[in-house]
């Protein structure tokens, strides 16, 4: 137990570089492929930049296993101890024998601030999540179930018409939009934030926005803005395939972008997306275009697969690499 609670800092420390490299990785490849994203299909783009959300932290779990493995068939046979290969002044990432190098004060020091912040971070975004969950749910007890409709409506004039909930979506109308729009609009307007909860837009915006912590400031802003939009575009694309009429919602986009201001409710938009005025340039211009077919994500998938068996495969050299740096690091 010992011998795994030294070795702690250090994996601690290869982790943050791992995410780090990852952070670099992801920021090179939104530069890359930023002309290639945009000339996607909004559902496939929509995926792509989550996946590219993700890579940190995905890049850093799959490189923590791989420098584990050698020490995790150590602790299962003795007969696999890689250890017994290094000088005593060799790092240990090792679950059996306890490091040969020490993790300085001050390195240790910077660990813990790094940790300490992020932590932070994602507990403020979580207590501002749960305290918008709240206010949805008073929202909904406020208002009236209209079943033919398939909405919660609000009693109030304001134009609000949203999808709100992180794992159990609603749609919340309020009256004075609905008795705005026509039979045309109305079910463009509810075609298009159905299609939101069912693609669970809101719980996807969330995380983007938790997982933006990991990358550099200037991309997660752009992640972050570009995941809303794209969610919106595959949404305006799924009202249009049910209505068969694109410039129909295009047009039904710019009369919600007069009737209702952006950010109407601010404080629920981290557990919400809503059908208003945002990035109706983009919006009308993607829906004035001629649809484009979905990517397939085969290759990216063969690719993936491809490099982590090359992980796996490379563990040992991955692990002694990983170990001999950490002194690197330390210094």
């Amino acid at each position: 137990m010992s011998s795994l609670a030294n070795g702690i800092p250090l994996f601690l420390l290869a982790g943050v570089a791992f995410v780090g490299v990852g952070s670099l990785a992801a920021g090179l490849a939104s530069r890359l492929l930023r002309t290639r994203l945009d000339s996607c299909e909004p559902r496939s783009r929509h995926r792509a930049l989550l996946m590219l959300a993700a890579s940190p932290i995905a890049f850093a779990l799959l490189l923590l296993v791989s420098v584990s493995l050698p020490s995790l068939a150590a602790l299962a046979s003795g007969g696999l101890d890689h250890c017994v290969l290094h000088d005593d002044a060799h790092a240990h990432l090792c679950f059996v024998h306890p490091p040969r190098v020490h993790v300085e004060p001050a390195i240790l020091l910077g660990l813990v601030f790094v940790l300490a912040y992020l932590l932070a971070r994602a507990a403020l975004a979580l207590q501002g999540a749960w305290r918008a969950l709240r206010i949805v749910r008073c929202l909904a007890r406020t208002g009236v179930e209209h079943p033919d409709l398939g909405v919660t409506l609000l009693e109030t004039a304001h134009p609000i018409c949203l999808a709100a909930g992180l794992l159990r979506p609603r749609v919340l109308l309020s009256r004075g939009l609905l008795h705005s729009l026509t039979p045309a609009g109305r079910g463009i307007v509810l075609a298009h934030e159905r299609a939101h909860v069912r693609r669970h837009d809101a719980l996807a915006t969330g995380l983007v926005r938790l997982l933006g912590l990991l990358h550099l400031p200037a991309v997660a802003r752009w992640l972050q803005r570009e995941v809303e939009v794209t969610a919106e575009q595959a949404c305006d694309e799924e009202a249009a395939r049910t209505v068969d009429d694109r410039l129909a919602v295009a047009s039904t986009i710019l009369t919600l972008a007069k009737a209702a201001p952006r950010e109407l409710l601010p404080e629920l938009a981290s557990v919400s997306v809503a059908f208003d005025g945002s990035a109706v340039e983009r919006r009308v211009r993607s829906l004035l275009d001629e649809p484009r077919a979905p990517m397939s994500f085969r290759p990216v998938i063969a690719l993936l697969g491809l490099a982590t068996a090359a992980l796996v495969a490379l563990s040992p050299q991955i692990h002694h690499l990983t170990e001999a740096l950490v002194p690197v690091i330390e210094r």
